[in-house]
């Protein structure tokens, strides 16, 4: 009798553990879910350190370039030459100044130039 009321036991306890630790899972990926819904899929982002002046080679190239180009932004320049952007948008301005470059449209976040012929 012993046998049996110590085997009835273990199946009593064991069963309520299994339904606590199904719970548990059920409620963390719940969680999840709700995480994935308000953030969104991470995305990696790789920061690269680049110069915060224009080497004078790359100057001459890009002045170069510019009466070939149809539509020119800075950030399609800083992407090519591997430059940071603020450094483009003070070299555009001052080609502009110029007269080299004709502002075609501009907002507060992208200005937009036509090179001029």
């Amino acid at each position: 009798m012993a046998k049996k009321n110590d085997k009835e036991a273990e199946k009593k306890k064991a069963p309520v553990e299994r339904k606590e630790e199904a719970i548990d899972k059920i409620a963390v990926l719940a969680q999840v879910k709700k995480m994935n819904k308000k953030y969104g899929k991470v995305a990696s982002v790789s920061i690269k350190q680049r110069d915060p002046f224009i080497p004078r080679a790359i100057e001459e190239k890009i002045r170069e370039d510019i009466p070939k180009m149809k539509v020119i932004t800075a950030n399609d320049l800083a992407a090519k030459h591997d430059i940071r952007v603020s450094a483009i948008k003070k070299l555009l301005l001052v080609m502009e100044q110029e007269g080299k470059l004709k502002r075609l449209a501009s907002s507060s976040r992208i200005k937009v130039f036509n090179p001029v012929l």
